[in-house]
């Protein structure tokens, strides 16, 4: 079985990066959730890294994922979350959920446009959808940028805030909470001790504000009334 993103591989977020991400994730997620627990959808929610422990916030919680490697190691792990093995846009769903999330995955998802009219139709009129959005304006971005040009590897979509935001007001959403994050400058396989002190830098001088430069955007959105 082999699944590269896995929260236990060292190479992926059992590290001392991939812990301080899964802190800003979930906290960022339980705080802004508006007590919104009552059925939660986890899209692209691989092996459970946020969905495991969001099983102390709900009884009802679904996993949607491409990986089967990835389901395969969730439903060892945790048995009460029911998981799907298809793609988000492609696939039918008939229920509402309250709380939805998509943390780290957006970017994978060609039409954001569909992405977030899907999203309206199954959520519910007071619940919240959370997820990650990488900053194209950063300065960690066009690091990334030089480096694809080097690799030829680019994999990621990507959209101005103001063009999301535009987005998100033509979808029937609004913007009730953005949370800047990781400007820890190092790869995600990083046990640099060096980690803690950038965690330290980021909340001391309070990065996490300055949206604009945030290398990734915390977003937590409802429907418009």
């Amino acid at each position: 079985m082999s699944y590269n993103w896995d929260y236990l591989d060292e190479k992926a977020y059992n590290n001392k990066v991939g812990r301080y991400k899964f802190r800003r994730q979930f906290n960022f997620i339980t705080e802004n959730a508006n007590e919104n627990f009552d059925s939660i959808l986890d899209i692209a929610g691989g092996s459970g890294r946020l969905a495991i422990p969001l099983c102390d916030y709900s009884n009802k919680i679904t996993v949607i994922d491409l990986n089967q490697d990835a389901l395969d190691l969730l439903s060892i792990r945790e048995q009460r979350i029911r998981l799907i093995n298809n793609d988000f846009n492609s696939l039918e769903i008939s229920e509402k959920f309250s709380l939805i999330i998509c943390i780290e995955a957006i970017g994978y998802f060609d039409d954001w446009k569909m992405f977030f009219d899907k999203i309206s139709t199954i959520i519910t009129e007071n619940g919240r959808f959370i997820f990650t959005y990488t900053n194209p304006l950063s300065w960690r971005f066009y690091l990334r940028r030089i480096k694809h040009l080097k690799t030829g590897c680019h994999s990621y979509n990507e959209m101005k805030l103001n063009d999301l935001r535009k987005l998100l007001d033509k979808t029937g959403f609004e913007i009730m909470k953005m949370e800047g994050m990781n400007w820890i400058p190092f790869p995600l396989a990083s046990n640099s001790k060096l980690v803690t002190f950038f965690e330290s830098f980021e909340k001391v001088f309070k990065l996490g504000y300055w949206i604009s430069q945030s290398p990734w955007i915390l977003i937590s959105i409802k429907k418009k009334n």
